[in-house]
């Protein structure tokens, strides 16, 4: 179920985990997925269908490959993911399933990201020293309400970094018995601590 990303010769070092939640190893409908252009823009995906089992993850691929196809024929991140929206629709076995997405476009020069959020957790930047949540506007996940506008937010990227992108499972987590919910300030604590070592 999982991509092959189209990176190739892409001046980036691109690392992906899947592990299935829960004691019981249930499969999910996690999703992700990387694409170089020609001309070396960079365009990420990682998404999460709600609720686990077969026909969630079998959805999340049908996402991903709808995604993959619009990007190669170069079609815009807004009218993707008004298509993405269309094809959960049509493709979902209940009728309250619906999915976060997280879509990040890196420029060429690898300076600046765009970036669209619709229900899915903002990813973490790091750079030397630093590691901070990125501030992007969200909007409701894809299959709640219908839609027509995608709102996006453009941010700067300094001259050494990494993104990690991640879906709820990673911060709905506890760490230690009868702690809080890790929570993305949480992880970006962790990754931090990380870093410092």
């Amino acid at each position: 179920l999982l991509p092959v990303p189209l990176i190739a010769g892409a001046d980036v070092a691109f690392a992906a985990r899947y592990q299935a939640g829960g004691r019981r190893l249930l499969l999910g409908g996690d999703f992700y997925d990387a694409i170089a252009d020609t001309d070396g823009t960079l365009h990420v995906l990682i998404g999460d269908v709600s609720g686990h089992g077969p026909d969630e993850a079998a959805l999340g691929v049908r996402l991903r490959i709808a995604w993959r196809a619009l990007v190669l024929a170069g079609r815009p991140a807004g009218e993707i993911l008004g298509t993405l929206q269309q094809v959960l629709v049509a493709e979902r076995h209940r009728e309250h399933i619906f999915a976060t997405i997280c879509v990040l476009t890196v420029a060429a020069d690898r300076r600046s990201a765009r970036l669209h959020l619709a229900g899915h957790p903002a990813p973490i930047l790091v750079s030397g020293g630093s590691v901070e949540l990125v501030e992007a506007r969200v909007i409701p996940p894809i299959g709640v309400i219908a839609r027509t506008d995608w709102p996006s937010t453009e941010f700067e990227l300094p001259a050494d970094w990494a993104l990690l992108l991640h879906t709820d499972g990673l911060i709905d987590g506890r760490v230690g018995r009868g702690a809080e919910r890790l929570g993305g300030e949480g992880l970006a604590e962790l990754v931090a601590d990380q870093t410092r070592r």
